[in-house]
């Protein structure tokens, strides 16, 4: 059980460290681009960053590094479970991190820092797919994964898709959801408010999307012990399907602020 609460919550840090470095990598282009922070978008990506304590002022926040501590900690705990290939490639990506912390600046040198960072992320959660035998705690860290991903698009859609939300936020909640080619490919209008429900929340074939995750952690809670068909329904089984099901008959037209705000209660909930 604490093995697989641990590769669980390693599953969520990492995905919190991505979709943390995104939007802030977002934010110092467009800091870049417009050269001030004081254009409405920009103020209200440095407002959406301060309210989940990523201070805007600091090339790398704090709260960056410590995700990746705490993934590092929940890895050692587990480190019988886990390749050396994955542990050393999640010591590296925290040890470069903290040496960009101390001298990247503002802009485009954070910009560029983010983008080592992604890559480097990128090789772990390579390793962690192609090479992590399928067992329960593989699972778990898959599942963590997942309602993270979940719960950061919401939240990503709550900020940047309200109809009060500057110009410039469709295209931003695309990029940080790392959907830009996908939409491109699949529109053939500009971002608005419905392409991107459409596509971050409620796209299955789309693997950023809240929708996909649902999916994902229906399919491995199958292969749990106690998911047998033959067995009650869980508490945790019940609180999945009454959510995924909900927002399966939603519509682009239909998830409005109001809805997102409820789904994001609803994941958060899901994880405890």
């Amino acid at each position: 059980c604490r093995a697989a609460d641990n590769l669980f919550w390693l599953g969520r840090y990492v995905e919190r460290a991505e979709g943390t470095m995104r939007l802030l990598r977002a934010y110092h282009r467009r800091l870049t681009h417009y050269g001030s922070d004081t254009l409405p978008l920009v103020e209200t990506i440095a407002a959406h960053l301060t309210r989940i304590a990523l201070p805007p002022a600091d090339p790398l926040p704090p709260g960056l590094l410590h995700h990746f501590a705490l993934a590092r900690d929940c890895a050692a705990n587990v480190r019988d479970r886990f390749s050396t290939d994955g542990w050393n490639a999640l010591s590296d990506l925290a040890a470069t991190a903290q040496d960009l912390a101390d001298r990247a600046h503002r802009g485009e040198d954070t910009v560029r820092a983010m983008s080592i960072l992604l890559r480097k992320l990128g090789g772990f959660t390579g390793l962690v797919h192609d090479n992590m035998f399928r067992f329960n705690g593989w699972r778990f860290l898959t599942m963590g994964r997942a309602v993270e991903r979940a719960d950061q698009i919401a939240s990503l859609l709550i900020a940047f898709v309200d109809p009060a939300t500057p110009p410039g936020g469709y295209d931003l909640a695309v990029e940080v959801g790392d959907s830009v080619m996908t939409h491109r490919r699949r529109y053939s209008v500009e971002s608005n408010r419905n392409t991107v429900i459409d596509l971050l929340a409620l796209d299955p074939l789309n693997p950023r999307a809240v929708v996909h995750q649902f999916d994902k952690l229906q399919e491995h809670f199958g292969f749990l012990p106690g998911a047998e068909r033959h067995r009650p329904t869980t508490e945790l089984q019940r609180a999945m399907l009454k959510t995924h099901a909900a927002l399966s008959v939603h519509t682009a037209g239909n998830l409005d602020t109001a809805a997102l705000l409820n789904l994001g209660a609803e994941i958060g909930e899901l994880s405890e």
